[in-house]
């Protein structure tokens, strides 16, 4: 069954029932509950799944990536897209956890817990058991309402079980919805304990980490099944690519209610081959980058949606989320839309009476009205001086064999050199002794 459907089928209090209501409302959650179709369109989801990146967390198209932003998620939800992100362990809770949590938040006894974790193999309530719940609570409430004895901390205690039974239908069925669309797991309810503080939970953030997380998964091969809010994502190809999925729009919509409650998709087929035939046909003027800008007095550009970074779902979903991919695709047509004209800017003006009041003087402020001459001064300095320093450094250096043969050719001279020293005192030496000979023999000859 389409989790959209199954929410709009679901019975809700009267509201006058301010006890409920107000708790709902305060969630930040009730806008989910109009943004919900009875038909999605299997087959356009999944030709622009295989065109998801998990690298990138992008759609590649032809005309640049795309993706769905925390602005789409704002503007197309109005649920909250700031504060803390869900950041539970795993992606379910204990058997035991469960057991605490659906007896002291739901009313629901530990034995038929574990006899409901059992059949859904896990700590898991299956939709049809989690609303057997709710509608539980909610007769007790009316039953208690009536009873002037009961209590009043019981009566209190009964509305939060059935305002949580209801949110935890709810993000089970849409934020958060599984493959097999057929249980929710227990342990979001953790974060439904302390109703005033549930809109201080980043639901929007952890929502698309988990649809990021099911698109990567679903973009593999064999792998067709597409968890995550699907309603949601038909909605943004809608509000983007007007040329593909068959609709109608809402004539009783307001700007008051989400972007994804203007829409009346109508069902279609499940296989995806003509509209990935179209993909690859895709132009750029077929796409609006900006499709929210007639929605911005009631949801305003948040500045958490220039964030990029990670983005999780518990610590097991963790998913990168960068806007910045495709920003500059986006900025194209508010560029071309503001070009100023020769329309625009008017007449020429010749003198400067033809100006308006004030304008030479702002002129002359924001401008350069007059060049002067340039100062003499030092040549500019290159860019590249140091590599220019260490080519010529490099072209210096010598051939490490002619410094051996320099090196080499120096030594022999010394060597050379003080051979012929040596010889010139060895002959001077003999002389000497020669001449001292002969003198002392001149003297006893004639003796």
């Amino acid at each position: 069954m389409n989790p959209g459907k199954r929410i709009n089928s679901l019975d809700k209090p009267e509201t006058d029932k301010a006890w409920f209501w107000d708790r709902v409302e305060a969630s930040g959650l009730r806008p989910l509950l109009k943004t919900n179709y009875n038909h999605v369109g299997s087959g356009l989801l999944t030709a622009f799944t295989k065109r998801w990146q998990p690298e990138t967390g992008t759609f590649h198209l032809p005309i640049g990536e795309m993706t769905i932003t925390l602005d789409d998620v704002s503007c197309l939800l109005h649920i909250p897209i700031t504060g803390k992100m869900l950041n539970h362990a795993g992606t379910s809770c204990t058997m035991e956890e469960g057991q605490d949590m659906c007896e002291e938040l739901l009313n629901f006894s530990r034995e038929d817990a574990q006899e409901e974790f059992d059949k859904m193999k896990g700590a898991h309530v299956s939709f049809a058991k989690l609303l057997e719940i709710y509608h539980d609570n909610l007769n007790l409430v009316l039953e208690a309402e009536n009873n002037e004895d009961e209590e009043a901390e019981k009566v209190e205690f009964l509305r939060d079980c059935t305002v949580r039974a209801f949110l935890l239908y709810l993000i089970g069925g849409i934020l958060f919805t599984n493959k097999s669309v057929q249980y929710v797991d227990l342990i979001f309810l953790s974060y439904l304990q302390d109703i005033p503080l549930i809109n201080t939970w980043n639901w929007g953030a952890s929502g698309l980490a988990y649809m990021y997380n099911y698109l990567d998964r679903a973009s593999r091969r064999r792998c067709g099944n597409h968890g995550g809010y699907n309603c949601m994502f038909q909605a943004w190809i809608f509000a983007h690519f007007k040329r593909y999925g068959q609709r109608f729009l809402d004539e009783n919509y307001t700007n008051e209610d989400p972007v994804g409650a203007k829409y009346y998709p109508l069902k279609t087929g499940k296989w995806p081959y003509e509209t990935r035939t179209s993909l690859d046909r895709m132009e750029v003027d077929e796409v609006t980058f900006c499709p929210y800008e007639d929605h911005r007095q009631t949801r305003p550009f948040q500045d958490i949606s220039w964030y990029s970074g990670w983005i999780m779902c518990g610590s097991s979903m963790i998913c990168p989320h960068l806007p910045e991919l495709f920003i500059q695709d986006a900025f194209d047509d508010y560029l071309t839309e503001n070009y100023v004209t020769e329309e625009m800017r008017g007449p020429r003006a010749e003198h400067g009476y033809e100006t308006e009041p004030g304008y030479i003087a702002w002129f002359y402020h924001v401008s350069h009205p007059k060049i002067w001459q340039p100062v003499g001064g030092n040549p500019p300095r290159p860019a590249n001086v140091e590599v220019m320093i260490e080519e010529d450094n490099a072209n210096k250096k010598c051939d490490v064999f002619e410094i051996c043969k320099t090196v080499r050719e120096e030594v022999r001279e010394k060597l050379r050199k003080r051979d012929s020293s040596d010889g010139k005192k060895k002959k001077n030496k003999k002389k000497k002794k020669s001449k001292t000979r002969g003198e002392e023999v001149g003297p006893s000859g004639q003796g």
